[in-house]
């Protein structure tokens, strides 16, 4: 429904128009009836209709002035201008003021009703394309976001031409085409360890905020710079205007001061933790896709030196220092096979150290740690401890960690978790060998020379390994062992038997009887004789 204001000093006439109008029935209602143009101008700036059908002549301000006012203060209302004077000046400057209409007086209600019809019709098609341009305004400002990013992703992958980029500078708020541009990309960081699928931290608005804040507080006057959020990263885009070729150094050279200063004052003013990866610069936005690669590769190297770093990709070329090739998988796992758990952690550590030194790739630092997992699971199965590291190489978790560093520490606890189980089954191994050897002493002791190295064979163990394992076990060395086996037994010969003493010092394993008699006297205090003497009593018993 649209309203209509009927503006006429003869009251007359506003009451026929009132009356003799079906105003609903034409798609109209009526907003108020004024007597001058004075009157109606108050009345449109309080509630302004869509239709005002006005007299000319009127005191104080009339229709040809009224009309003037609507078309300067508000040129969306439609007007008909109603008059008794068939006079050229007033239709010329009527047409002017783009009057709907002029009609000559008198006027019949007819007429009035066929006109409302077409001006319906004519801000019905007004209106509608006032809605179809709010449409296609909306839909515009919803989509630019994504043709900006759409746009962005072709200056960063592909590349645009200067007429390009010249087409959408307005549209996307570009800096101008100029000698010198140097690009950053910022990425939060994501220190926590997760699955392979875990997606790049999103971006959060007020981080970008605070970002911009402190750029434009800190960059220099010459210096544009344009910002973009492209695949959850900050992409900032700063330029100098045209300069010589001789002083763009120098100019590279201050805004890479610059972007430190600004890495400084985040790293103070901003709780986020976020990485930097820093382009060489360049003095032709075609060239756009060749920085972005390098700000990306630094930022790559992050895995090596940490997060919440600032990563230059001209100060992150591979050392050409001379570095020794060392097997590191050979001798990580040959010293943890012989439980040398510091000394594999120690390589380890080395290991990382060369990695970092040869800016060795992501890739290959966790291909290299992997390797070394299967080598110690495949030793560790021939040992029937498959088990023991199958959780870590079948779900590797531990080698999603963001950083070299983080990689490292949990790597230090996968061989702490290999040594820990390897010490309780060489426990569990050494009991089992040291019980075996207690039964062969026990079966063998009589036997003249039996000797720790017939110990060890039996029991296929190392002198060193079984003394240190039978020491832990009986709290005794094997020979203090195999001296109190035979002189246990030497007593209850003398106990029960009347064996002469080189006879019994010859059936435990005494070749020499005098060296018998010091012995047995060294571990009971008396001689042989004597402890014969004082048990037999015992013998008396048995007979």
């Amino acid at each position: 429904m649209y309203k209509v204001m009927l503006v006429d000093d003869e009251m007359i006439i506003r009451e026929g128009l009132k009356t003799r109008i079906d105003w609903q029935a034409y798609g109209f209602e009526l907003a108020g009836d004024y007597a001058n143009g004075l009157e109606a101008q108050t009345a449109i700036v309080a509630d302004p209709p869509d239709l005002i059908i006005s007299d000319i002549c009127m005191p104080f301000v009339d229709g040809l002035e009224l009309a003037e006012f609507v078309h300067h203060h508000y040129p969306d209302i439609k007007m008909i201008i109603l008059t008794g004077f068939d006079e050229f000046e007033y239709a010329r400057r009527a047409i002017r003021l783009k009057v709907s209409d002029f009609i000559l007086k008198p006027v019949t209600a007819k007429e009035i009703r066929e006109l409302l019809k077409q001006i319906k019709l004519e801000m019905d098609d007004q209106r509608q394309l006032h809605h179809n341009i709010d449409q296609l305004h909306t839909q515009w400002s919803q989509s630019l976001p994504l043709l900006k990013e759409r746009f962005w992703e072709k200056v960063l992958t592909s590349g645009v031409s200067h007429t390009e980029w010249e087409q959408h500078r307005l549209q996307f708020a570009l800096p101008s085409l100029s000698s010198a541009y140097q690009l950053v990309v910022i990425e939060p960081d994501n220190d926590t360890i997760t699955d392979s699928s875990t997606q790049t931290v999103p971006p959060v608005p007020a981080l970008v905020d605070s970002l911009s804040s402190i750029i434009q507080t800190i960059l220099p006057a010459e210096w544009e710079y344009t910002s973009i959020v492209y695949q959850s990263r900050y992409v900032y885009l700063f330029s100098y205007p045209s300069v010589d070729h001789s002083s763009t150094p120098a100019i590279f050279e201050q805004i890479t001061q610059t972007i430190n200063q600004f890495y400084q004052l985040s790293s103070q003013q901003i709780d986020t933790s976020f990485t930097i990866g820093l382009a060489t610069g360049c003095t032709d936005i075609t060239d756009m896709p060749q920085q972005y690669e390098q700000a990306m590769q630094a930022l790559e190297y992050r895995f090596l030196f940490g997060t919440g770093t600032l990563l230059s990709f001209a100060d992150l070329q591979q050392s050409s220092s001379p570095i020794p090739d060392i097997d590191w998988e050979k001798e990580i796992v040959t010293h943890l096979s012989n439980n040398d758990l510091e000394e594999a952690q120690r390589l380890s550590a080395q290991m990382a150290q060369q990695m970092i030194t040869r800016r060795t790739s992501p890739t290959e630092c966790i291909l290299q740690f992997r390797q070394i997992a299967l080598r110690i699971q495949d030793w560790l199965q021939q040992l029937g401890l498959g088990s023991i590291l199958s959780t870590f190489v079948n779900q590797p978790q531990w080698l999603t960690a963001p950083t070299l560093q983080q990689i490292l520490q949990e790597w230090f606890a996968v061989l702490d978790h290999v040594s820990a189980h390897l010490n309780k089954q060489i426990q569990i191994n050494s009991q089992q060998h040291i019980q075996k050897a207690i039964y062969y002493i026990e079966q063998h002791y009589a036997e003249a020379h039996l000797s720790l190295q017939d110990i060890c064979s039996h029991v296929l163990m190392s002198t060193s390994s079984f003394s240190q394992a039978f020491k832990q076990y009986t709290e005794v060395t094997y020979v203090e062992y195999l001296t109190r086996i035979r002189i246990d037994k030497a007593k209850q010969l003398l106990r029960l038997t009347e064996y002469k003493f080189y006879q019994i010092a010859e059936k435990v394993g005494y070749t020499d009887p005098n060296y018998f008699s010091s012995s047995f006297k060294k571990h009971t205090g008396i001689t042989p004789k004597q402890y014969r003497e004082q048990h037999r009593h015992v013998k008396e018993l048995y007979r």
